[in-house]
């Protein structure tokens, strides 16, 4: 009897693995993005570690404030179509 042992790849969309910003955009869809080591070039984001990401942007502030830690940089981004008819102020 032979047996045959497949490694088992890690996909490049795992929870630990950086993120293309368009593999990000891909699984967030319409909703507000945590995202951990953003890569930036010419102001343009390439890559993150995507923590977490949902609809309520309060919900998405909570998780962060719940697990941010001291020496890593992170981003919140809004993946989807912003109204026209509304004005956003950034906040911190």
């Amino acid at each position: 009897m032979e047996v045959e042992v497949k490694k088992s790849r890690k996909s490049a969309e795992s929870h630990d693995a950086a993120l293309t910003e368009r593999q990000i955009k891909r699984r967030v869809g319409e909703a507000w993005a945590l995202l951990e080591s953003p890569v930036y070039e010419r102001g343009i984001l390439v890559s993150a570690k995507l923590l977490y990401f949902n609809a309520d942007k309060t919900k998405v502030w909570e998780e962060y404030q719940k697990n941010k830690k001291v020496h890593y940089h992170y981003a919140l981004r809004f993946y989807g179509n912003m109204d026209p008819n509304t004005i956003y102020t950034l906040s911190l």
